[in-house]
């Protein structure tokens, strides 16, 4: 008999807005830890041809200067794309003692769906960050950004 075997996939691949900004803190390992929280919505048409909305909301976690990039750029309200695969963990909740499982996306890929501060954020955290020049419309211009770029999409 044929061994059948079954592709065990786990990919996710998200875009929402965060509800909050992120959250980085380092480990005791000095590695940065970048929390985030993604509302993701679905638009649909009820029986009565209303429409209605089903919100979701996801944690997810990323690391290194990824979780750097995404503190330094990304603010609440902000449109994003993630990449990434799911996770669970259990935890005991603090109040009833009970345990609870919970689940995040591990972000491989986070990348910004608009790069204009008209929808709030987007402007670095940093005090010292260079100004943004005007284009020929007179509206700024956005400033380059060094994305990071996951080690498996080095081409050598």
């Amino acid at each position: 008999m044929a061994d059948l075997r079954v592709p065990d996939i786990n990919t996710v691949f998200l875009a929402g807005r965060l509800t909050a900004d992120p959250d980085l803190r380092y480990t005791q390992n000095n590695v940065a830890l970048c929390k985030l929280r993604l509302a993701v919505t679905r638009y649909y048409r009820g029986k009565d041809g209303e429409r209605n909305e089903d919100t979701l909301f996801i944690n997810v976690s990323c690391f290194d200067k990824q979780a750097e990039f995404c503190n330094e750029y990304l603010r609440k309200g902000r449109p994003v794309y993630v990449e990434g695969r799911l996770r669970s963990f259990d935890l005991e909740d603090r109040d009833t003692g009970q345990k609870r499982t919970m689940v995040e996306v591990r972000a491989q890929r986070i990348q910004q769906l608009d790069w204009d501060d008209r929808q709030g954020g987007g402007a670095p955290r940093s005090e010292n960050a260079a100004p943004r020049s005007e284009g020929a419309s007179g509206r700024p211009q956005p400033r380059p950004i060094e994305e990071p770029i996951p080690e498996d999409d080095i081409p050598f």
